[in-house]
């Protein structure tokens, strides 16, 4: 591992982009409309509507913002922001950044420092799962995700191409 952590300067913010979200997000608000309108016409079924598709419709709009589905990176680390969490990972915890084949797309995939590893009980099961790598991100923002890779492995000091052998195409 080289030690060129500080060669990009300050931080970049990419905006993930979850393509069918605002689909369900207008069936999730005309379902929970069609009750209100149920409702004021007096039919009590509506109500049902409104339960169901009203939660759905808020957490939906909540996750078309463009902080919901974020990842930064900077000098010390990166951060993946989703709709109710974020998770930030030091650099220092990394060990590998490459690619691996998902189900419908190519992934980067992230294999954790050997201590990180050690104070997790099923990372050995994952990391067989997924040709030696513990984690993957979950969409990759709007780029190719060997470009995604290369710059996360600026960002992180990681020299070479770190894609799965046993995957690429």
């Amino acid at each position: 591992m080289s030690t060129n952590r500080t060669s990009n300067p300050g931080s970049l913010t990419l905006s993930g982009h979850r393509p069918w979200s605002g689909l369900w997000f207008g069936v999730a608000a005309m379902g929970a409309a069609s009750g209100v309108v149920m409702v004021t016409g007096g039919a009590w079924a509506g109500w049902f509507l409104v339960i169901v598709f009203l939660p759905s419709a808020i957490v939906l709009g909540m996750s078309l913002r463009p902080q919901a589905n974020e990842l930064s990176l900077d000098g010390h680390g990166y951060t993946v922001r989703s709709t109710f969490r974020s998770s930030t990972v030091a650099w220092g915890d990394v060990e590998l950044i490459g690619t691996i084949e998902g189900v419908r797309e190519r992934r980067v995939a992230i294999r954790m420092a050997p201590q990180i590893v050690a104070a997790d009980p099923d990372a050995a099961a994952i990391a067989q799962a997924m040709d030696g790598y513990h984690r993957t991100l979950p969409m990759s923002y709007a780029i190719d995700a060997e470009e995604l890779a290369v710059l996360m492995r600026s960002y992180a000091g990681l020299d070479g191409n770190q894609t799965s052998s046993t995957t690429s195409e």
